[in-house]
């Protein structure tokens, strides 16, 4: 992997057109110094759904679980940020991403900090203890590419609260990371469509591609941040079945190898007073 962040710096265009494709001024900038860590929740199940009570409420017990564990990881100051993301979807695989940011210059070892970050969620959700389980995934990544529009702000916080994220998870073949995948990150994974076509009144801000650090298979996040999206959101309703039908299942006859990836959701950051 590059010791350099690839970054792509653009202004975005007053009106997209189909028929033309805009340019992409790509930069190299120093290391952030940052990895990142992910936790992604399925929805909470009854253990017993025989005895589950008709006024029991899983998806707002889960939000308040999420939204006091995120309290208590940052009263740890282990993470610089840290944000839950709650899925705009009905049905979705991961109703709930929590989104950690680690700075390497003050955590020496961020796979430590990884393992005590699950070992807190996993108590917090223990099924004895809430009668309720739910799978969880956990993985440190590291930005690998950046379509932002300047200034460029190493923050990852939210700068309005009508901001959400439209997030599509991949998992790749060990081998095809760097040689195929990253090469053609932008069409592979539907960033140029989304920096091509989606409106700018959505307020897109920055397109990011997160790979993770573990052995064997290599899993990656496109997270792209709109800082309008909640006031806009029909411009990326009509985006999504595009993207839907680009992403889903797999696909093994291109050269780059088989790729599979859950479709690409919208998700918005959740507040402690919304609970």
């Amino acid at each position: 992997m590059l010791s350099l962040m690839a970054s792509i710096l653009f202004q975005l265009p007053r009106s997209p057109s189909p028929s033309k494709t805009n340019a992409l001024n790509m930069v190299e900038i120093d290391d952030p110094k940052t990895c990142l860590m992910f936790h992604m929740m399925t929805t909470l199940e009854p253990i017993d759904p025989v005895l589950e009570s008709p006024l029991s409420d899983p998806m707002a017990r889960q939000t308040a679980a999420a939204c006091s564990l995120l309290t208590e990881i940052a009263a740890t100051k282990v993470a610089s940020e840290g944000m839950l993301l709650a899925n705009l979807e009905k049905d979705a695989v991961f109703p709930f991403i929590t989104y950690y940011v680690l700075n390497k210059s003050s955590v020496s070892n961020p796979r430590e900090v990884a393992v005590n970050v699950r070992n807190t969620t996993l108590k917090k959700f223990d099924p004895r203890a809430i009668k309720h389980t739910t799978d969880h995934t956990f993985d440190l990544f590291t930005e690998v590419a950046n379509i932002v529009c300047p200034p460029m702000s190493q923050s990852k916080r939210p700068r309005s609260t009508h901001t959400a994220y439209i997030i599509s998870v991949y998992k790749v073949f060990d081998g095809d990371d760097s040689e195929k995948f990253e090469k053609h990150w932008l069409y592979w994974t539907g960033a140029r469509m989304i920096y091509n076509y989606l409106p700018k009144s959505a307020g897109l801000r920055r397109i990011t591609l997160h790979k993770s650090q573990s052995n064997g298979d290599k899993q990656y996040v496109l997270m792209c941040e709109c800082a309008n999206l909640l006031q806009d959101f029909t411009s990326v309703a009509k985006l999504l079945p595009a993207l839907k039908a680009r992403l889903c299942g797999c696909t093994g006859k291109c050269d780059m190898g088989v790729v599979s990836r859950p479709l690409p959701t919208c998700f918005r950051v959740i507040n402690e007073n919304e609970v």
